[in-house]
């Protein structure tokens, strides 16, 4: 039995952007799965969706005791990317199909690079007797080369098996269904200018289909588009008539926010993030809840897989995700100051000041010279 991540192509074509919420992990020796593409990013709440945690996680830097393979993960991980673009390539593919690849490159015992490797170009396979696992790259269209496990980063989140991942998006097949239909009808009332459904009738005569489309194409192309707000001309032979539109439709469907929350919940973020008002928080607390719930995680799964095939131990810094204003961060630090939990220079660091010869020590009523207030200050 064999788990393959199939080969596809990645534009997007009309008509073809439901293809990739069907099963993405074929189970079957001989046929290959579908490959999530850009079609997937031509839906609005989807893109901001991946556009956020991906920028999020390639905006915080990889921390390790080894500056060698710091400056690679942050700064320059291969020849062509630089370290934002690799980790935010990686988390987008990571969120559009489930799993995201790259090939550790080494230099005897020194790692040398880290090159990303598209998913439409990795096969990834299992031997249904030793469990063995194995990757194969598509480098070119007659060259396959095999890629020893330990020397693949195999990035993935939702996992049945533990082998390979499962897009978020196989959940939101129905939501993103409905908002392409809602979407699909806004669309056709605007373009439909003026004269919305529009009954044209022929006086004293039997039209063939032939004729009727003929006609039909001819006014709408008369009337339509750029020609919306023309005159109509018609001569004694025809009558035009115009069907009322409910707009109630128009607006339930223009005020429906149920698919937009669908995906931000799926993707684990604030739904106000995707423009959509929440009801049971505040912004601060939902960004809370982000930040310890949603990317947290996100982190987690590259650090896991850091930390399995490349010797030491990587963090994620996120000082800048958690910083807030500089009245706030000072406020901050002098509670923690007064409350105990902090030295006196562990709070000065926290505000960007030099630490000082006795700072080393917590706040007590009897070292505080200041009627009860603690002082950070020199």
């Amino acid at each position: 039995m064999a788990f393959f991540i199939g080969n596809s192509n990645t534009s997007p074509e009309p008509d073809s952007d439901t293809a990739f919420l069907d099963a993405l992990v074929s189970y079957s020796s001989d046929n290959d799965s579908n490959y999530v593409g850009a079609g997937a990013l031509r839906n609005a709440d989807v893109f901001t969706a991946i556009k956020i945690i991906a920028s999020d996680i390639a905006s915080n830097p990889l921390e390790n005791n080894d500056p060698t393979r710091v400056n690679i993960l942050n700064v320059k991980p291969n020849s062509v990317m630089n370290g934002f673009n690799f980790k935010f390539a990686l988390a987008c593919n990571l969120l559009l199909n489930g799993n995201a690849f790259a090939e550790v490159v080494m230099n005897g015992n020194r790692l040398r690079s880290l090159e990303f490797l598209p998913n439409n170009k990795v096969t990834v396979t299992q031997d249904d007797v030793s469990g063995r696992v194995a990757y194969y790259y598509q480098q070119t269209n007659v060259k396959r080369r095999q890629i020893a496990s330990s020397n693949i980063l195999h990035f993935k989140y939702f996992t049945q098996d533990g082998v390979t991942g499962i897009s978020p998006l196989f959940a939101l097949k129905d939501q993103l269904q409905i908002q392409k239909s809602g979407n699909g009808m806004l669309r056709g009332f605007f373009q439909s200018g003026v004269n919305g459904t529009s009954i044209l009738k022929v006086h004293k005569s039997d039209l063939s289909k032939e004729a009727k489309d003929n006609i039909r194409n001819k006014f709408e192309e008369s009337n339509s588009g750029n020609n919306a707000l023309r005159t109509v001309v018609l001569d004694d032979s025809m009558d035009l008539s115009n069907l009322t539109v409910n707009t109630d439709v128009l607006k339930l469907v223009n005020g429906n926010d149920w698919s937009t929350r669908q995906i931000a919940e799926v993707f684990g973020i604030p739904p106000e993030r995707l423009g959509v008002e929440n009801e049971h928080s505040s912004n601060e607390q939902s960004n809370i809840l982000y930040l310890q719930n949603s990317l947290g995680h996100y982190f987690d799964v590259f650090t896991s897989e850091l930390n399995n095939k490349l010797a030491g131990v990587y963090t994620f810094n996120t000082d800048r995700l958690f910083s807030s204003d500089p009245k706030t961060n000072q406020d901050l630090a002098v509670e923690a100051y007064q409350g105990g939990v902090l030295t006196r220079n562990e709070a000065r660091t926290r505000l960007g000041m030099n630490t000082v010869a006795d700072g080393d020590t917590f706040y007590t009523k009897e070292s505080d010279l200041n009627n009860g207030r603690p002082q950070i200050n020199d």
